[in-house]
């Protein structure tokens, strides 16, 4: 037996068997991390879109409405930063209470800002701006800056 080539071999064969085994765990972590925050995004957005639809509205009427914003602020407590929890908590008490300055305005700015960030696509300086079509009426825009109406 050669010895001289059969070990050269075994160790070339066992870093890279080793090397293959360091790049696949890496890669599984990465691709866990990805999925993540793939579903973490996912599920901001469509909270985000809740909310938004429920916004600056006189009352949220159909039950549908109304499960769809209780269900972007639970969405938002699972997945949203602790400030965003926060802010979905006092705003959700604000509503609770009926008080007058219930606004999801500073939330949604939140949760536009930090999506925007997570997806790369630049800061916009502008508060939301929430267009409603009111049937007889003229179409109105209201800033989440001055207490909205839910």
């Amino acid at each position: 037996m050669n010895w001289q080539l059969l070990i050269p071999l075994l160790v070339t064969t066992l870093v890279a068997v080793a090397g293959w085994m360091a790049a696949h765990r890496f890669n599984s972590q990465r691709d866990l991390r990805s999925k993540r925050r793939e579903i973490r995004v996912d599920y901001l957005i469509r909270a985000y879109q809740r909310l938004e639809a429920g916004a600056c509205r006189e009352a949220l009427d159909a039950s549908n409405d109304r499960r769809d914003f209780e269900s972007a602020v639970a969405d938002i407590q699972l997945f949203g930063t602790n400030d965003q929890v926060r802010m979905a908590k006092e705003m959700a008490a604000a509503i609770a209470e009926r008080r007058i300055d219930a606004s999801a305005g500073p939330l949604l700015l939140s949760l536009r800002d930090a999506l925007r960030r997570e997806l790369d696509l630049g800061e916009i300086n502008e508060q939301p701006f929430f267009f409603r079509l009111i049937v007889g009426e003229k179409p109105t825009g209201q800033n989440p800056s001055k207490p909205g109406k839910f």
